[in-house]
């Protein structure tokens, strides 16, 4: 039974209990007894037991929510959706846990990604799911990995198909060259390519190409997909947009706005909320937009590395350097607010990160490794994939 399936949609008898377990301890004492038990053994195990446990069980939502926030410090708790429960949130956070660290124990988290990409790998995404991975090389192809077969090889159907145990979907082109950045809005992926390409992808249907869109003259080193708008940060310093629902070739080409941020370097970071956009070029500055009157609010200097990688979302800004730390912000609408500086396993540059509820993943393309941390006091170290590859040319 998963938390999703623990609901109160039956009829308890009001709350009888035949067994009389329930009653033989007043309620305080059994919300002390569940801090020494798992999450998922109390929903999946104790709920069994009798009614008047189960309802209780439901119904301490003040209990899950402060059981949550000892697990995960403010400000990277996430409030649940209109669909979501207290204990839902908590059940799902422990798991995640939970299997990372056995995975870690047992299987000694190797990745296998030989045969699947022939070159260096150029970029990476981590889907909200936290199990999804998609990533970009230099060898043209475009890879989605099910990171599901490590943690739960009982619950997947493992195939080579693609080169890899753990690779689900695979798109290659020779025409786009190098990949050079990723993005993705739903079931939608997008690509940018040195070919001076940036294509969309359905993953839903095995990678499916849907649209393309042509730059002129140059590349795109990174971008991002939001609203059917496409914003890219071109190598000559300018961020293009594009609307991705036209479908007329020539047209869908014209970007519908070009705005010079930088001449004195390349974009490598954006990032969007609501009407403002981040970016950040070389020379490691950051800017600050408003999209409605595209004035420069906020321009600060900034100590990263030559590339940087960002994630954002829940109003916070997650910006991996050079030396293997994660620079966090406070995104409030026109300016950015410093929270702290992380410190990951990595020691070199962070090329992909991901944040959901507490729960930290970070990329290295240099040591071809993914960190899983739990943003707790102190951090905590969940687990450490290890790529295991014989192609010599994987970066």
């Amino acid at each position: 039974m998963s938390s999703e399936e623990l609901t109160d949609d039956q009829d308890y008898d009001n709350g009888s209990c035949e067994c009389g377990l329930f009653h033989s301890l007043p309620p305080e004492i059994w919300l002390n007894l569940f801090g020494y038990i798992s999450a998922e053994y109390i929903i999946e195990k104790l709920s069994l037991v009798c009614k008047s446990l189960r309802t209780f069980i439901l119904s301490s939502q003040s209990y899950w929510k402060y059981r949550y926030e000892r697990r995960v410090r403010a400000p990277y708790r996430s409030m649940p959706n209109t669909h979501g429960t207290w204990f839902n949130i908590c059940y799902q956070l422990e798991r995640r846990g939970r299997e990372w660290q056995q995975c870690a124990e047992q299987h000694q988290n190797i990745l296998s990604i030989s045969g699947a990409h022939i070159g260096p790998v150029a970029d990476a995404i981590i889907l909200e799911d936290g199990y999804t991975c998609v990533t970009g090389s230099r060898d043209s192809s475009i890879c989605c990995w099910d990171l599901r077969r490590i943690v739960r090889p009982e619950e997947t159907k493992v195939s080579n198909a693609f080169g890899s145990a753990y690779v689900t979907k695979r798109a290659e082109d020779k025409q786009q060259r190098w990949i050079w950045s990723l993005d993705h809005e739903g079931h939608v992926i997008s690509s940018a390519s040195s070919n001076y390409e940036i294509r969309l992808w359905d993953l839903n249907e095995e990678l499916r190409e849907i649209s393309r869109i042509k730059l002129r003259s140059t590349f795109a080193m990174t971008h991002r997909l939001r609203d059917s708008l496409l914003y890219a940060g071109v190598y000559n310093g300018k961020l293009n947009v594009y609307d991705t629902r036209i479908n007329n070739t020539e047209t869908n080409n014209t970007p519908v706005h070009i705005e010079q941020v930088t001449r004195r370097g390349y974009i490598y970071a954006l990032e969007l909320q609501d009407n403002y956009i981040l970016v950040m070029h070389k020379s490691s500055t950051l800017c600050l937009y408003d999209q409605r009157t595209w004035k420069k609010i906020e321009n600060v200097p900034l100590n990263l590395g030559e590339r940087v990688s960002s994630y954002y979302k829940n109003s916070l800004l997650f910006l991996g350097d050079n030396e293997g730390f994660v620079h966090t912000f406070h995104w409030k609408k026109d300016h950015c607010e410093f929270i702290e500086k992380i410190r990951t396993e990595h020691g070199c540059p962070i090329t992909a990160l991901c944040h959901n509820q507490g729960i930290l993943q970070t990329c290295t393309a240099v040591t071809k490794t993914l960190a899983i941390d739990q943003l707790s006091t102190p951090a905590k170290h969940l687990a450490r994939i290890q790529a295991d590859t014989m192609d010599q040319h994987i970066c």
